[in-house]
């Protein structure tokens, strides 16, 4: 094994089991924290589907759900994430890609080796005040047929959380509603006003599909299905 592959397996190892966050919540502003209260506790092999995934552990909105005995499918653009999954997760599909409602070659840009914010929108990018680290090209691929190449073809989601960094609504486009529609959906908005987000393309569509704005945590909007089955009884 050469000095180069070393290194990296070396910084996959620290990446996955050393990394510091919260130990008090494992999302980015606690979203786990609300999941957690709302979920009924009787359900235990539930699926997730993680878009945007980012790291096992730190800022993960599917890691308390991973520990409670649930599995599912995470996707990110970067590949060194990918593989800090294969480290902690063995038993979920994870998968390098980026998701999106068309086919066609786009350009990745990352902001530091390992780091947040990494996008596949140019305008995005141009406006993030940190300078690129690096680029590379990726397909696309629907989330849709990245479900349909699983172990979970053909069953419903429980949980949907997307983070593509303003592509959410082109994930949910590739979606088909009719065979996997999600029971609760997380997705993120920078606005900061509740009108505006009323007035979202993104979130006309779910009301659409039949979801109701449930909650509004950090950039997080909480969606979820009427009787999805998996919410306690208040």
């Amino acid at each position: 094994m050469s000095l180069g592959s070393l290194l990296e397996k070396a910084y996959i190892l620290r990446k996955t089991w050393l990394t510091r966050h919260s130990r008090r919540h494992h999302s980015q502003f606690g979203e786990d924290v609300v999941l957690n209260d709302w979920l009924d506790k009787s359900v235990k092999n539930g699926f997730y589907v993680d878009v945007g995934c980012y790291h096992p552990s730190k800022f993960s909105n599917t890691c308390f759900l991973h520990k409670r005995g649930w599995s599912g499918i995470n996707i990110d653009m970067d590949a060194i994430k990918i593989k800090c999954f294969d480290l902690a997760r063995p038993n979920d599909t994870n998968i390098n890609a980026a998701v999106s409602n068309r086919r066609e070659t786009v350009t990745v840009y990352n902001f530091s080796r390992y780091g947040l914010g990494s996008t596949i929108d140019p305008e995005v990018a141009k406006n993030t005040p940190m300078p690129v680290y690096s680029k590379n090209e990726i397909e696309t691929r629907p989330l849709t047929e990245i479900i349909d190449a699983s172990p979970f073809r053909d069953r419903q989601i429980d949980l949907l959380t997307i983070d593509a960094e303003g592509h959410d609504f082109e994930v949910i486009q590739s979606l088909d509603m009719v065979r996997y529609k999600p029971k609760i959906l997380l997705t993120e908005s920078h606005l900061t006003d509740l009108a505006g987000i009323l007035q979202l393309p993104m979130h006309c569509y779910l009301e659409e599909q039949g979801y109701k704005l449930m909650n509004w945590v950090g950039f997080t909007l909480i969606y979820a299905l009427p009787n999805s089955g998996l919410l306690k009884q208040r």
